[in-house]
């Protein structure tokens, strides 16, 4: 028990803050130690630990995942469990007490706002390592989310955080250059996969409510249509299709009705008139003849 008291200690000794925010919610330079603030409302697993994140960037997440689950989210026609991990990630990168190790700062810059090509803001230029296994489970949890899909910048683990990373110019003040490597990266475990199940339950007056296992609640699980993993292969997913592929079959069935019909009535008159035309000529000859 001491032993392990000692090295978190010691591991908390050497652990850096990179970034935090001034009084007017700016993003500026520090080394400072992690602090213990409290409950993290945001990122409930680093309540009551060091972490660099301060009271103020907590209420900005907790602004930013509402963004985030009405965009990758169940309720955005995405997957709340990729709205989780992506969420985990945020929180790493915001409060994790070893910023340093992962984050490098390189100043500031002007930069096009990619929301308003008009407007020229001043960002922090940031520079973020992340694990190449972290962005693959997390990118597999979200790549066919409707959002995922319908934009082509975000087709590769790569590519779909390098996106998520510009956008942070106008909405967080900084520009994120996102670079992969095992070693001095952001990292963390047990990322779930899209087709996971809900950890726990809790009750109240409005219904029951499911949980993972960090904290945020999941409304409903990932269908086969933004998850890959919740497709079974013992349903028949796709049948070609028939001749009559893509009409209403009552719509034909009226048309054809009515077309014999038609032809039907048509025949009939035809007909009519070439009896009558013939017994026309029939009475013509007879009176020739009489």
């Amino acid at each position: 028990m001491k032993i392990q008291i000692f090295l978190i200690l010691l591991y908390y000794c050497y652990s850096r803050c990179a970034f935090t925010v001034d009084e007017n919610d700016k993003p500026i330079e520090t080394d400072r130690d992690p602090e213990i603030i409290g409950t993290v409302e945001a990122c409930p697993f680093f309540s009551d630990q060091p972490v660099c994140c301060t009271r103020s960037q907590d209420r900005s997440m907790i602004k930013d995942f509402k963004s985030l689950d009405a965009t990758f989210g169940n309720d955005g026609g995405g997957c709340d469990i990729c709205g989780s991990n992506m969420k985990r990630f945020w929180c790493h990168y915001t409060c994790s007490p070893n910023q340093s190790e992962f984050m490098k700062i390189s100043g500031r810059q002007n930069m096009t706002d990619p929301l308003n090509s008009s407007k020229i803001i001043e960002v922090q230029m940031v520079t973020l390592e992340v694990h190449p296994q972290i962005a693959c489970e997390v990118f597999s949890s979200c790549k066919r989310t409707s959002f995922a899909t319908q934009v082509s910048a975000m087709a590769s683990p790569g590519g779909f955080f390098t996106f998520q990373g510009e956008q942070a110019v106008g909405e967080g003040g900084q520009y994120i250059k996102v670079e992969f490597q095992e070693s001095n990266s952001l990292y963390f475990e047990d990322i779930w996969s899209c087709n996971h199940n809900y950890s726990r339950t809790t009750e109240d007056e409005t219904g029951i409510h499911y949980w993972d296992d960090f904290g945020y609640e999941l409304h409903g699980e990932c269908g086969c249509n933004t998850c890959e993993n919740s497709c079974q292969s013992d349903k028949i997913l796709y049948e070609p299709p028939g001749i009559l592929y893509g009409f209403e079959g009552t719509y034909i069935l009226f048309a054809w009705g009515w077309a014999i019909l038609l032809s039907l009535a048509i025949t009939i008159i035809r007909r009519c008139q070439q009896k009558k035309f013939e017994l026309s000529d029939l009475e013509e000859q007879k009176q020739i003849l009489g």
